[in-house]
């Protein structure tokens, strides 16, 4: 017992204790500068710093809580406390959130591997950039609709302009298109055409409304030009999604940002393609 005793209380001069440590000097002046392992004496004509032998189970312990990403005031303030209920419960948050950066870092590498994919393909196809964004809640009035093929979907859409129009509803924003699951039977596309408006009107006829509650993570990409081509976009649209791990969990979105209502030009014609997309768990 005496001789453990008089282990702990061997004094060391800062830079044996660091090398002993493995530790720098100047990570031993900031500790000492916040508290949190302060020399057990400090020369007054000199100004030296010396440590017990002692410390270094503390200096272990600090490295220790440091590798299980603790803050240095986290450790300041556990250092003086040995009870492993409190540890244990921080550890299992700070697991948990190690858990959720691990599976956002897996996530973003299937999304570059998708990427490189989509480069290794610009010989045959043409290049799509697909990015994830989250969507903002949006409150659309218009016409839901089955349609035979992608011809009648230009005629409702300025019908719902026309029926706005009548009605003196305010537009605040662009076509937005809707496509919810098809009817196989009836070889359909179950079809909502709407605008944004900033606050619901009366809504006469069949007019309905559609809320957006936003925040919603989508797979999104644009396309410039006339629609008749707009099938390349979804194909890399839905590329992206099978090699990024991803699926969809809603209702497809096009968005107008330039269209007929704004050009008669084809080739300048701008829409962005939205998916709401969930990543497949492993």
């Amino acid at each position: 017992m005496d001789s453990k005793r008089e282990r702990e209380r061997t004094v060391l001069k800062i830079g044996e204790f660091a090398r002993i440590g493995q530790i720098s000097i100047k990570a031993l002046r900031h500790y000492d500068a916040l508290g949190l392992l302060k020399p057990s004496r400090i020369d007054t004509e000199s100004g030296y710093r010396f440590y017990e032998m002692g410390q270094l189970a503390d200096v272990i312990r600090i490295q220790a809580l440091k590798d299980c990403g603790f803050s240095l005031d986290e450790i300041a303030a556990l250092l003086p406390t040995h009870d492993a209920g409190t540890i244990g419960e921080l550890l299992r948050q700070r697991i948990a959130a190690q858990q959720r950066f691990v599976e956002e870092e897996q996530a973003r590498l299937q999304r570059m591997l998708a990427r490189m994919q989509q480069l290794a393909c610009n010989d045959i196809a043409p290049s799509y950039d697909v990015a994830l964004k989250q969507t903002e809640p949006l409150t659309l009035v218009g016409l839901r609709r089955s349609v035979a093929g992608t011809e009648e979907i230009g005629p409702l859409a300025w019908t719902v302009v026309e029926r706005l129009t009548e009605q003196g509803i305010v537009i605040s924003g662009p076509l937005i298109h809707l496509y919810y699951e098809a009817c196989p039977e009836e070889e359909k596309l179950d079809l909502f055409v709407g605008v944004p408006v900033l606050a619901l009107p009366s809504l006469r006829d069949d007019l309905r409304c559609e809320r957006l509650v936003g925040g919603e993570q989508v797979a999104c990409v644009v396309y410039c030009g006339d629609y008749a081509s707009i099938g390349t976009a979804y194909s890399a649209l839905n590329s992206w999604m099978a090699a990024s791990g991803y699926h969809a969990i809603g209702p497809c979105r096009e968005i107008y940002h330039w269209s007929p209502l704004h050009t008669q030009d084809v080739a300048s014609y701008l829409t962005e393609i939205q998916w709401p997309v969930s990543l497949e768990l492993s």
